[in-house]
């Protein structure tokens, strides 16, 4: 009886020594997920120990710059086109819980900030497959954006500045446009569809949040016929959910042409800056989920 006792202790104690290893991995796992072959994370993990804003859905795409590179480690991701040594870098720590977040910058005339025959320092992530969206796709985009010390709007132009883009490959001549943008405009943010088509601001006065951070969210149906939706929120400072915005219904929100080589991808950055400006905006937690959500 006692022999019994001592076994029955001995394998309740390896039970429990396993299953606090167990514990122990799935843990390590949520705070430093796996990075597939491909560049993209492992299905249903959260990262940078911040709780996700997606219930376990399909993580496409999750840059989050905690390694402190610019890449955040992912094959395909570009940091930028621009040949200024400070286009593009890092900053830590983030103050928006995380470590690390990536900095654009553009000064108006200088070639060194020349990218594509404009002026912009833009990352984006049209080299990675899964990233990439085409009618039938349905997507959810998260950004966060810090406008670091943007210059207030008095007269004379417009000052606009795109700081993420939902875009499609090519050109005019390809029947290919630019699907949404986030753009500073005066001192608002500004929603911009396709060929300026609708134009909605949905944040009036900019001056109120800047050097804070700002997080958006896009859920889209990608349709290149009219049977499609895009549906747009903001979590401002002091705001504890995301709040809609702006809303399409029954709308072709696929600028392009897939049979002519087409592709919609993402990039953020800056792009674009009036006379004697000089623009930088930081941005954080890039994220691309497949919907609906599992």
């Amino acid at each position: 009886m006692k022999r019994t006792q001592i076994n029955l202790q001995k394998y309740l104690a390896i039970g429990l020594l396993f299953f606090a290893t167990a514990c122990s991995k799935n843990e390590t796992e949520l705070r430093n997920p796996v990075q597939a072959e491909d560049g993209n994370l492992a299905r249903n993990q959260a990262t940078n120990g911040q709780t996700s804003t997606f219930n376990n859905g399909d993580v496409l795409l999750d840059v989050n710059y905690e390694n402190g590179t610019s890449s955040s480690g992912i094959t395909g991701v570009t940091a930028t086109h621009a040949q200024a040594a400070d286009a593009a870098y890092m900053i830590t720590p983030a103050e928006n819980g995380s470590n690390y977040a990536i900095a654009h910058k553009i000064v108006y005339g200088d070639p060194a900030y020349l990218s594509d025959e404009a002026i912009r320092s833009e990352s984006d992530a049209v080299a990675i497959p899964a990233a990439q969206f085409f009618p039938g796709d349905e997507r959810r985009y998260e950004f966060s954006v810090l406008l670091k010390d943007w210059t207030p709007w008095v007269s004379g132009p417009t000052h606009e500045t795109t700081v993420f883009q939902l875009k499609v490959s090519g050109n005019s001549t390809s029947g290919s446009g630019v699907p949404l943008q986030f753009r500073t405009a005066r001192n608002a943010m500004r929603l911009r569809y396709t060929g300026s088509s609708s134009i909605k601001d949905i944040i009036p006065n900019l001056q109120l949040y800047k050097n804070q951070w700002m997080h958006f969210r896009v859920d889209v149906l990608w349709a290149d016929n009219a049977t499609g939706y895009m549906k747009t929120y903001m979590k401002l400072p002091g705001q504890s959910s995301y709040v809609l915005v702006d809303e399409k219904n029954n709308y072709r929100t696929f600028d392009g042409n897939v049979a002519v080589g087409n592709k919609g991808y993402i990039k953020w950055g800056v792009y674009v800056t009036q006379e004697g400006l000089t623009r930088i905006a930081y941005h954080d937690n890039i994220r691309i989920i497949k919907l609906p959500l599992q």
